[in-house]
This record gives structure tokens, sequence and C-alpha cells, in this order.
């Protein structure tokens, strides 16, 4: 097993919050186990006793914020570790190994990351000469929140170095997405509807769409891409086959545990759907959420199978058509003992190797709420990374971005650097952009909500307030968007560069 100390002033701590924990084993692949607090320590039992294994959990971070963070992988063994030692230790490992693979080991390349990342290790070796556990504990969590601040200028940097690589010499026509709220027609939308926004994701909504079988209303979505025809915008019509929480109507719940009956019940539905809107020639998302096996308990085999038959399914009505399956839990936090669910990048190798074809690959980057907490910039571009760099995987869409402007009222929450505000999402909104218009196969970022009041997702998390009002990131966001419509030009140097938007 793992263990980890925690302490407060009086010594070891007489309870330690324990948000979302999960072990991780190699590659950061979500490894069986539990994970519990005892008597001043977080004991960690995986299912296997001899790999090593890391912890990830939410920890208060010092000025860094509240988020998840996890911990090297570390040999089992009785003696504990300390908890905010071994945290801190892996942000220093992460600055050093991201330092290398982006070509920024020298110093004077990204200045301004290494000073922090110098103090960042100052600080640690202040917390391993410490005596007294719980001053200790705050040295390395000083530490883990200057290794944070370092990581993110360090991405910034190489940020900066890939926008200017990928759109230096040419700007791009297509980068920026929202997904609409189709409940509300166009007109009632007209101010927020920034001709930026030049890609559009039209939900398809089951229970909206079907809500009794066989009987189908189509007013909604029709009015959404007429307006995306008449408008010249890019159209993503979906998911069709959405198996996240509430993506299945009532009516069909019971269908899932008869096979044949639910793959005749999604059959029907994305036939009709196809249908109608192929002349359109839409970029189809087709499924969403197969593998975090939420709303449906399916075998490997079976996930496949069901991918198979909704990207089936379109192409006999679209031949040409563009497909995208969008993955759930990205970060992978949900282990095969959660309902049998696969791991996003074991999920998609899986589809490919089994010749299921598809164009793009959807991955939400969703944060702020408490059943997904939150992370900061750094391990949104590795969770990235870890994508890009399989030579099988096809062109990756950011399919949902989407960050709140209020702090919550639910425990769990999280919050980047400060509590969440417009600030902050203006903040982490313009930079996360960035950072995935700099990756070189991501191809469109979709904002996940329009309006506050319109539309599903995470509470507070639109770029316009009740009855459109632009925030602080509607104004930030649109105006990088407009930016990369032209060349950007060499990457200035860090002497004289400004930092990417934050």
């Amino acid at each position: 097993m793992l263990r980890f100390s925690t302490f407060d002033e009086r010594g070891p701590s007489a309870a330690w919050p324990l948000v979302r924990p999960h072990l991780l084993g190699a590659n950061d692949a979500t490894f069986a186990g539990t994970v519990a607090f005892e008597r001043g320590e977080i004991v960690c039992t995986p299912s296997e006793a001899k790999p090593p294994i890391a912890l990830c959990l939410e920890v208060d971070a010092g000025r860094a914020g509240t988020m998840m963070l996890q911990t090297c992988l570390l040999q089992q063994r009785q003696e504990p570790y300390r908890l905010f030692e071994e945290l801190a230790r892996h942000r220093i490992k992460l600055f050093l190994e991201k330092s290398e693979s982006w070509g920024l080991l020298d110093p004077a390349r990204a200045p301004e990351a290494f000073e922090l990342f110098e103090r960042a290790r100052a600080t640690f070796v202040a917390g391993m000469v410490e005596t007294d556990p719980f001053r200790s504990q705050n040295a390395f969590r000083d530490s883990l929140a200057l290794g944070v601040f370092a990581s993110e200028k360090l991405l910034l940097r190489r940020t900066e170095l890939g926008l200017h690589h990928r759109y230096g010499a040419q700007g791009t026509p297509r980068a920026l997405g929202v997904r609409v709220p189709i409940e509300k027609a166009p007109d009632l939308l007209k101010q927020c509807l920034s001709p930026e926004f030049d890609t559009v994701l039209v939900p398809t909504p089951w229970s909206a769409i079907e809500q009794r079988e066989g009987r189908f209303s189509w007013e909604q979505v029709d009015r959404w891409m007429i307006w995306a025809k008449s408008t010249r915008r890019v159209p993503i019509l979906g998911p069709l086959l959405d198996l996240r929480p509430g993506g299945v109507p009532s009516w069909a719940l019971p269908s899932l545990r008869d096979p044949a009956k639910f793959e005749r019940l999604v059959y029907e539905f994305v036939s009709a759907v196809t249908i109608r809107y192929a002349p359109q020639s839409p970029i189809w998302l087709a499924a969403a959420g197969v593998n975090s096996n939420e709303s449906a308990q399916l075998s490997p085999a079976q996930m496949c199978q069901a991918v198979r038959h909704a990207c089936v399914t379109i192409r006999q009505a679209a031949p040409a058509a563009k497909l995208i399956v969008e993955v759930g839990d990205p970060f992978g936090e949900r282990s095969p003992a959660d309902g049998g669910a696969i791991g996003a990048i074991q999920f998609v190798r899986m589809l490919v190797s089994e010749g299921v074809r598809f164009d793009f690959v959807g991955i939400p980057v969703v944060l702020g709420d408490a059943a997904r907490g939150t992370r900061d910039l750094m391990q949104v571009a590795s969770m990235l990374d870890r994508f890009i760099s399989r030579n099988e995987m096809p062109p990756i869409l950011v399919s949902a971005l989407a960050a709140p402007s209020a702090a919550p009222r639910e425990p769990g929450v999280g919050c980047w650097r400060e509590p969440w505000s417009e600030r902050s999402q203006a903040a982490w909104a313009t930079m996360a952009f960035q950072v995935a218009m700099s990756s070189r196969k991501v191809q469109v970022v979709v904002w996940d909500r329009l309006r506050d009041d319109a539309g599903t997702g995470v509470r507070d998390s639109g770029l316009f307030g009740p009855g459109g009002a632009p925030k602080q990131s509607a104004a930030r966001l649109l105006a990088f968007r407009r930016r990369m419509r032209e060349a950007l030009g060499p990457a200035p140097t860090p002497s004289t560069a400004a930092a990417p938007a934050s």
C-alpha cells in the first residue's frame, strides 16, 4: 500500500478531505484501488500489490488554488510518504520533463519560468531540512504553488512559440466554436453570436427530439441549422449516440438492459437525424461518453460496436461525412472498477485497431463543477500531449471548453489561483484556448456554453451573462480569435515578447 502523512499545528491531522481521490499507474492511466483517511494518514490500497502507483486528489495548493494534483509514481511500502513533499516533487519533475520535451531546457528561452522554478526548488529544499512536520508541510505547499506558477509560465512560452509556428505565416479561418442553446431561437441571441464563432455545435438531444418513441420534433434543431447555413457557419451536429448521464431519454432507459432493442432504438434515432440533415453537410458528432460507462454497463466489445453502429448509420445517408467521437473522462479519474470504464486513450486506440472509421477525436475540457473540480493549465496541456503523441491518434477538437465566472456553492469545485470570478474565468479561458490551438493536432476549440441563462453545462460558465451582457471572457477570447485570422508573424524573443494573453 501507499501511505501519506498530513499535519496540522497540533501534529498528525485529525481529518483530511478526500475529494475525488484516485490512483494512477504508468502513463497516468487510472489504477484500480481504494483511498481512505486513517489516523492522520491517507491510505491507498491498490488492486495489485507490486507496481509503483501515484495518488491524485484535490488539494489546497496555497496561492496556486485548490485543484486536482498528483504525486510521482512511488514504490509501495508501509512507511508513509509526506503528501505535500510528493506533490511538490511531482510538479518539479513535470517542469523538467516538459522543458526537455518542448525544447526549452535553456533557461534563456523561458527566463521567467526558470526563475520561478529555482524558487520552487529552493523552497523544496527548505522543506526537506525543516524538522517541524507542520512547518515542513507548509514549505512543501509553497514549493508546490511556485512549481505550478513556474510550469504555467513555461507552458505560456511554449504556447507562444507553437502559435507562431502554426499561424506565423498564415492565419486560420477556423478556430473557435460555441455550443448553442437550441431551446432559444437564433434571433433572440443575435448580440451574442459574434462572427468570430466560425463553428457552431448544434446539440441533438434525443429526449427533446424524440420525446416519445417514433414521434420526432425538429423545430429547435431546424432553425439553428437554417441559421448556420444563412450565416455560413460550420455546423457540428450531435452527439447522436450520447451515453453521458441524461443522454438517453427516460422512455428508452429500460432498453439498456436489452442490447438488441437498444441498438434498434439508436439506429432509428440516428437514421432519422442523419437523413434529415445530411443535405446540409454538417460535421457529425457521432458519439459521446461511451467509454465512461456512466449510463450503460457495456463491455469493451459492446462499446466498440455501439460507436461503429452509430458511425456506419451516419455514413449510410452521408457517405462523405466527417465524424467526431468524443471521449469521456479525458483526465482519467474513472477506473475499470467504476462500472467498467475504459481510459480515453485506450478507448480511441481500441476503436482505431478495430477499424471503426471516424475523422476527429473530441476532447472535453470542462472545469469548475463538483463532478470534475479544477485543473491548472499545465495539466490541460499534459493531457492533450498524451493524445497528440500517439501516432495513430486522429486530429483533435476540443469539443467542450468551460470554466465558471462565479464561485459555485458546491464543495469539491476547487479554484484556479483565486475563487472563480469573471476575471479568473477570462484569464483561464483565453490561455486555455491558446494552449489548445498551439497544439499541432488540435483543429477547433468549442466553448461549451454561450449564455448563463440558456442551454446546459457548468453553472455561470457562459461567455455572456443573463440577457446577453458580455463577460470579460467573451471580450478577450473573441479578441484573440480575431487576431488569429491574420498571420501572427515570427515568434518574439523572451526579452521582447509579451506573454500570451492572460
